[in-house]
C-alpha cells in the first residue's frame, strides 16, 4: 500500500514539470489506483485530492495570468470540476476491466480513459466562462473538433505513464522479492 500511494505522489507532482499540454500522468495514477488501492473510494478520493493540490499549486504559479479575474489564491476553478468528473467516471470504468491486471486491460484502461477525459473536459470547455464556443450542439461539435490534437496528447500519455507506473511498481516488488530470498536463505 505504501509504495502504491508513494508511486501516485510522485506521479501527480510530475504535472508540475512543464510539459506539452495534456501529457500529464493524471489518468495513469487513477488507472494505477483502481488496479491496487483495493478501495474503490480510495481510488476517488486519492488521485482527486493530488489532482486538486497539483491543480492549486499550478493555477497559482505557472498559469496565474491565466486567473486575472481572481484577486489573491485561486482555490477553484470550473475546468477542475469536470476532470474530477472524468476521474471519478474512469474510476468506475476502469474498476471493471481491472478484475484482472495485465498488458491488455491497462492499455484498455488507458485508452478508455483518454476518451473519457476528451469527451468530459471538452464538453466542460463549452460551459466555461471564458467559453469561445456557442452553447448549442454545434459548439460542442467545434470544442471536441479543436480538442483532438490534445486526445493524441492525453492518449500517448496515458499509455507512456501507466506503462512506467505500473512498470515501476513491478520492478520495485521484483527487487524487493529478491532481496527478501536472499535474506531467508
Amino acid at each position: 500500500m505504501i509504495v502504491v500511494v508513494l508511486l501516485m505522489i510522485i506521479g501527480s507532482f510530475a504535472k508540475l514539470i512543464p510539459h506539452v499540454p495534456n501529457f500529464t500522468p493524471t489518468e495513469g495514477i487513477t488507472i494505477f489506483g483502481v488496479a491496487f488501492l483495493g478501495r474503490k473510494y480510495l481510488s476517488i478520493i486519492l488521485p482527486c485530492i493530488l489532482i486538486y493540490l497539483t491543480d492549486f499549486v499550478i493555477n497559482n504559479t505557472f498559469a496565474r495570468s491565466f486567473f486575472t479575474e481572481v484577486d489573491g489564491t485561486v482555490w477553484y476553478s470550473n475546468y477542475m470540476i469536470f476532470n474530477l468528473i472524468s476521474l471519478v467516471l474512469v474510476v468506475f470504468t476502469t474498476s471493471t476491466i481491472l478484475k484482472k491486471i495485465n498488458i491488455v486491460t491497462v492499455a484498455l484502461s488507458a485508452i478508455l480513459a483518454s476518451i473519457i477525459f476528451f469527451l468530459i473536459s471538452n464538453f466542460g470547455a463549452l460551459f466555461s466562462p471564458a467559453s469561445l464556443y456557442t452553447k448549442d450542439f454545434s459548439g460542442l461539435m467545434q470544442s471536441y473538433l479543436a480538442g483532438l490534437p490534445f486526445f493524441r496528447t492525453s492518449l500517448l500519455s496515458n499509455l507512456m505513464f501507466t506503462t512506467i507506473i505500473f512498470g515501476s511498481y513491478y520492478f520495485i516488488n521484483s527487487i524487493s522479492a529478491i532481496k527478501l530470498a536472499k535474506v531467508k536463505s
